[in-house]
Parts: C-alpha cells; sequence; structure tokens
C-alpha cells in the first residue's frame, strides 16, 4: 500500500432496521442504537438510518454517499450491504453515521435516475444539514465519506458549505473529468477483457463519439478521425457524420438516428464496455418522442455540464482535511494518474491536511474487508476528531 501526504498529515453482522418508524432499534450487546429517520430535500422526503453509538454524545458524525449507480442509475442506499458495514464499523469508533435512501429508491420519495452533479450535490448538502442538526452529533466534527462519483459530490458540497464539512474520505474516485473517466473505463475494461486491439481501438473511438455527440462542443473530433482513418469504413462511419456533420438533419430526428446506429451494433463483441444495451439505449428511448427542440438543448446542455466536469474545479478549494482510497487495478477509475491529479489540486488549494492511499490487487470494489483500508481510515480519524 503506497500513500502520499500533504502538509502534516498523518500516512498511514446488522442490526434490525426499522421500517418506518422513528423507535431506536437495540440488539442486546451491540455498541449502537439505530433509527429510521426521514429528511427534507425539496419537495421529496428521504428515508434513512441513523446509527449512533451507545455511550453518551455528542459524537463527530459522517454522511454516506453513494456512487451513480452504474449504466442503471440504482444508487446505492440504507440497505446496502456496504453502507451497513460502514455504518457499524464507524459507530464503533464512536462516530454517528447517516445513510440514506436517494431519491425515488427504497422509502424516499421522488424520482430515480442520473440526477446531475448539482442536484447531488444539493442532495448530500440536506443530509448533512439534518444530520448536524441532531442533538446526538457534535456539527463541528461532521464529515462526509463518498464512494466512486460520490468523492466529487463530497468535494463540491465541502468547496459549497466549508464550515458544515469536517472532514472529507474519498473511496475510489477519479481526479479527471467524467468524460476523460469513462474513455478510461472503456479502454481499461476492453483490455481486461482481452478484446484484440483493434476492437479496443473500435470501442474507444466509439465511446468518444458518444461523448462528443452529447457535448454542444466536441472535444474529441481530431482523435476520432484518426482513429477512423486506421480503422476503416466501419458503422462509426455513419455516427461520424451524425456527430459532426448531420447537414439538414435535426436534433430530434438525429436522436433517432443515433439510436438505430447503437441498435445496429449492440450485440458486437466490443461494445460490451460501452453499456449501449443497459444504458445509452433505454436512457435515449426514455425521452418523450414529442420532445421540444428547446426541451432537448436544455437536456443536452445539462448533460454537457456533467461530461465536461472536471474536479480541478473544485478539489482546488478543498481545504478540509482529506482521506482519498484508489484501487490500484481500478477499471473505472485511473488509478495511475488520479492520485497525482488529487495531490496537485489539494495542494494548490493550499491543503494542509490530506492523505492519498493507493491499495494494491483492488479494484474498484474498496469496502471494510479489503486489506489496509479500514486500519488506515480508522487511524486517520482517531488522531483527527476523536477525543
Amino acid at each position: 500500500m503506497t500513500a502520499a501526504c500533504g502538509g502534516d498529515a498523518a500516512t498511514v453482522t446488522t442490526t434490525d432496521v426499522l421500517p418506518g418508524g422513528s423507535a431506536p432499534s437495540i440488539l442486546a450487546g451491540l455498541p449502537w442504537v439505530e433509527e429510521a429517520v426521514t429528511f427534507s430535500f425539496g419537495d421529496d422526503e428521504l428515508y434513512g438510518v441513523l446509527t449512533v453509538p451507545a455511550d453518551e454524545g455528542p459524537h463527530p458524525a459522517v454522511v454516506l454517499i453513494s456512487g451513480s449507480g452504474g449504466p442503471t442509475g440504482d444508487r446505492a442506499g440504507a440497505s446496502t450491504g456496504s453502507f451497513i458495514d460502514h455504518s457499524h464499523r464507524f459507530a464503533v469508533e464512536g462516530f454517528a453515521v447517516l445513510r440514506y435512501d436517494p431519491p425515488g429508491v427504497g422509502g424516499s420519495t421522488g424520482e430515480s435516475g442520473f440526477p446531475s452533479l448539482e442536484m447531488r450535490t444539493q442532495e448530500a448538502a440536506a443530509a448533512l444539514s439534518y444530520l448536524r442538526s441532531l442533538p446526538a452529533v457534535a456539527p463541528e466534527r461532521v464529515g462526509l465519506l463518498g464512494v466512486s462519483q460520490g468523492p466529487w459530490v463530497i468535494a463540491m458540497t465541502a468547496v459549497r458549505y466549508p464550515q458544515d464539512v469536517a472532514f472529507l474520505i474519498s473511496v475510489v474516485g477519479s481526479g479527471q473529468s467524467v468524460a476523460q473517466q469513462q474513455i478510461y473505463g472503456i479502454e481499461a475494461q476492453s483490455r481486461a477483457a482481452g478484446m484484440p486491439e483493434e476492437d479496443v481501438t473500435a470501442a474507444v473511438l466509439f465511446g468518444r463519439l458518444l461523448i462528443d455527440w452529447q457535448l454542444i462542443d466536441p472535444i474529441y473530433r481530431e482523435a476520432n478521425e484518426a482513429d477512423a482513418r486506421a480503422l476503416g469504413d466501419g458503422p462509426w462511419t455513419s455516427f461520424m457524420d451524425l456527430v459532426y456533420e448531420p447537414d439538414d438533419i435535426d436534433p430530434v430526428e438525429g436522436l433517432a438516428v443515433g439510436i438505430e446506429i447503437m441498435k445496429s451494433v449492440q450485440e458486437e463483441p466490443w461494445t460490451e464496455a460501452l453499456y449501449l444495451k443497459q444504458l445509452y439505449i433505454p436512457r435515449l428511448e426514455s425521452i418523450p418522442a414529442d420532445i421540444t427542440l428547446e426541451q432537448l438543448a436544455a437536456l443536452q446542455a445539462t448533460t454537457d455540464q456533467n461530461l465536461t466536469m472536471d474536479p480541478k474545479e473544485f478539489l482546488t478549494e478543498v481545504r478540509s482535511p482529506v482521506l482519498a482510497f484508489f484501487g490500484e487495478d481500478d477499471l473505472n477509475v485511473d488509478s495511475r494518474t488520479s492520485p497525482a491529479l488529487y495531490e496537485r489540486y489539494l495542494t494548490e488549494a493550499g491543503n494542509q491536511d490530506f492523505t492519498l492511499v493507493v491499495i494494491p490487487g483492488v479494484g474498484h470494489g474498496i469496502g471494510v474487508s479489503t486489506p489496509g483500508y479500514w486500519d488506515t481510515l480508522s487511524e486517520w480519524l482517531a488522531q483527527r476528531f476523536i477525543e
């Protein structure tokens, strides 16, 4: 396990959960109490589970923030095993923990899906505000733990509400932009599947085309034209025409054309890491057929904002203590570049307390049983927030 530090930072079975009530659930011999709770986020009521150490508080605390939910958008919630494990481990360390169902998931109202990072930031802020308001919690010692996409969300929250965020714990977060991370994932997963080099090139080309098609100002045209020349004619040819030379095709008509192009290649082995069947085609087909040009333009603007989001924009402003974990063999996040980017951006922010840890032999699934993970996390927290 390798680690890098900034400033003076150091290197280094489940309970019954009540489905709807608010009375605490206590099992004999366990050092925590659990309670079903709800808090408001806009017009929605979000269901959560609050885990509190059984001894007297107030306690330091943490909110658990999920990833994007992958191709399906099904984000982790209060009943997710990893979040339950984290809650109980934190409670043993003396921390209160809030884990919750995102909008439209489990016991929460609202709609599930793929919210913007801005919307997710406001959601995290609502959870943070609720946790800080509780008598059992020491509001000046409340932090955020984010997984996968979650580290972007918690960093944005820390920048927006620096007075409310005592610390950040990033687990398998990326230092690259959303678009860059997607391209890395396509290439890494294609190579890991043993695909021939030509198929890897085709997958990456098609992935970059998917990104450019969604952007207001494409960013990969030169690279795509070079790869297309090397590969020769193929399904990417018509897709490139649609993306870069749409001529008289209006965007609504182009949407239908793009879906048909994807359907024509969805069974090809080289498209496996593109998630066409699981993600792109279902999401695009869910767009109403009578959508107006103005509505489609607004949708594209939101998508463009998400894809071009670069963590540099907010990590360079994070001054809260940061502990960040990366998996050496991660096929979703580039662990060769992301730790260096974190170090550069946090140093630029003037952050005097950050610790970056690369765990060997693991990928995107770091959890409490991952060797080196919890021991490092526990020691890091104890040195800073346990009185």
